[in-house]
């Protein structure tokens, strides 16, 4: 399945990279086209950097890495090329401090950013786990798997998103339509609270604990 990261940094380049040692064809497109080369090139296993239009036309899963207050500037001028498109959104919408949303309780991220095209398919996923988690590869903690909460109106983009969560050894949660996203920005705020105003760290992780599953 080919696979398009939207922004190269810190969560985008290793999220890619990882998803292309698990055998996604992935495309890296970024603000700075040296940013997504380097990307690629350190993703390996046929990685490539694209301009954005062409990363969108090419990939089937859309990944939304960059900043949440940069993805409406990005998108708006290709809606016409979204189409039925999946969207992985990753991103949150937190102030600058990192304490706090800047919208909530009655909307999500998510579901603004499912406003910009009535095609596509948007779905909820990555978003409250650390960078340094996603560099590491490794999915799991003491022996514990992480939970990858995702949430999404179209069962067939969820499942997609799921099988993707899956390979990279997540325990993948459904957690219900994309309106539930308004749950899951919270929780990457309790995360990076968690991590690094308590002092837990960055190499930390939530976990769903439910019968039927070792």
């Amino acid at each position: 399945m080919k696979l398009g990261i939207l922004g190269s940094g810190k969560v985008g380049s290793p999220l890619g990279a990882w998803a292309a040692k698990a055998g996604y064809q992935v495309a890296f497109t970024a603000k700075n086209e040296s940013h997504a080369r380097e990307a690629a090139q350190h993703a390996g296993h046929n990685a490539k950097a694209l301009p954005l239009r062409e990363l969108i036309d090419e990939s089937e899963l859309i990944l939304l890495t960059l900043p949440y207050a940069e993805v409406k500037k990005a998108l708006s001028p290709m809606r016409q090329h979204l189409g039925r498109k999946i969207i992985v959104d990753v991103t949150n919408p937190i102030t600058p401090d990192h304490k706090a949303l800047v919208l909530g309780h009655t909307t999500s991220g998510a579901e603004e950013i499912a406003k910009l095209s009535m095609d596509v398919s948007v779905v909820k996923a990555f978003n409250a786990v650390f960078a340094e988690v996603y560099a590491s590869q490794d999915p799991k903690i003491d022996g514990q798997t992480i939970s990858v909460f995702f949430a999404g109106d179209d069962a067939e983009a969820k499942q997609k998103v799921g099988e993707l969560i899956e390979r990279l050894g997540f325990d993948a949660v459904d957690a219900g339509p994309l309106q539930n996203a308004r749950y899951l920005e919270p929780l990457s705020l309790l995360n990076i609270h968690l991590g690094r105003v308590v002092g837990y760290g960055t190499r930390i992780g939530f976990g769903l604990l439910r019968e039927g599953r070792s």
